[in-house]
């Protein structure tokens, strides 16, 4: 029997239109049924996450998420199929390499009405650091939402910026280093001339460090040990620790593994020992590297303490806010980035000191895997 050839074009349409709103969208879409299965994802949402249709399709949702973050899922599935719709709800879900990646969560209840929900469809958008924060500081998310798409363009200017700059600069230190080691200069030339060095070497690190964040996106978060991290900043640093005369005093405890981008770790971590090493001022001292498991929280600690000069109340209040450094060759990068890098981990950095009894740096870590 031959079909209705309006009917076939209504399903050539229908076809045509679902293809091009779901599955070619930009949209990143993870259609689930009632039972929690997987039915659809498309392209988009694939792509993200890493997987291929047959890795996901007919599974359970909840193997893309972390077990400890399951019963909070299927709660929110609940509110769903309840409200109709719930928007920018943050949670992570696992890639295809067991990485987790941050996300903002819509989920849309599909039917309802007499004929009762059938499913959810759940919109998957990236978080980035400040949109993160925001949802913990209602205050914050009023300022964010109104300037995002000027910090946006900042970013890309400051991108933008650093390349451009970075030329000239390099033609600034190596015409003042040829100078300095031409021998025709007088003592008083000499001083100026290396003034210009210093301040065009502290300008190069900015930039360095500018480059290296603005392409970095958004962390990358796997299952690592803190204390791995630890032993791979200390072997680093150990000549250095040595001709500091710096003592060093490794505690490291049994903590499980935590999501987190060893990367980026590294850096924090070698930043906060360098720091603590300096704050010694040439004299003996001594610097603990302690990991830990608080059990009654479930968070795993890395903490770094010194005997250094310590910190008074004005500095402890501008530690984190960017280009604030009390050192003459410093960025005052360091502890800005470290505080961006652990939101990132949904982490947390804090810093106890009082002048003249040193200093403690506590990263804390919550997502465990």
């Amino acid at each position: 029997m031959a079909k209705d050839p309006e009917e076939t074009c209504l399903d050539k349409v229908q076809k045509d239109l679902f293809k091009s709103i779901f599955d070619e969208s930009s949209e990143k879409m993870i259609v689930t049924g009632i039972d929690g299965k997987v039915c659809l994802a498309n392209k988009s949402a694939l792509d993200l996450l890493g997987y291929k249709p047959q890795d996901i399709i007919g599974a359970g949702i909840s193997n893309l998420m972390l077990e400890k973050d399951r019963e909070e899922f299927k709660n929110l599935l609940e509110t769903v199929a309840k409200a109709g719709i719930v928007r920018n709800y943050k949670f992570y879900l696992l890639t295809s390499k067991k990485s987790i990646i941050r996300l903002f969560l819509t989920g849309v209840a599909l039917g309802g009405g007499n004929g009762g929900v059938s499913g959810c469809c759940i919109y998957l958008a990236l978080a980035n650091t400040d949109e993160w924060a925001a949802l913990k500081d209602p205050q914050f998310f009023q300022s964010v939402a109104k300037k995002i798409g000027r910090l946006t363009s900042i970013g890309q200017l400051t991108s933008v910026f650093a390349h451009d700059i970075k030329n000239p600069l390099h033609v600034i230190l190596s015409t003042s280093e040829l100078l300095l080691s031409s021998g025709v200069l007088d003592e008083n030339l000499k001083t100026n001339m290396a003034l210009i060095e210093r301040n065009a070497q502290r300008a190069s690190k900015i930039v360095k460090t500018l480059l290296d964040f603005s392409r970095s996106g958004i962390c990358q978060l796997r299952p690592c040990c803190l204390n791995d991290i630890s032993d791979y900043c200390l072997s680093l640093l150990e000549s250095s620790l040595k001709s500091a005369k710096v003592k060093l005093t490794k505690e490291l405890g049994t903590v499980p593994k935590v999501f987190l981008d060893p990367h980026y770790l590294h850096s924090v971590v070698y930043n906060l020992l360098t720091n603590a090493m300096e704050s010694m001022a040439g004299r003996e001292g001594e610097i603990t590297l302690r990991t830990l498991w608080v059990a009654d929280k479930k968070t795993a600690r890395l903490i770094i303490s010194d005997n250094g000069r310590g910190m008074d109340r004005n500095m402890r209040a501008n530690l984190f806010h960017p280009f604030f450094t009390t050192k003459d060759t410093g960025t005052g990068l360091g502890l800005y980035l470290a505080r961006q890098i652990m939101n990132e981990h949904s982490g947390e950095i804090s810093v106890e000191s009082e002048p003249g009894k040193g200093a403690r740096v506590e990263l804390v870590f919550h997502k465990i895997a």
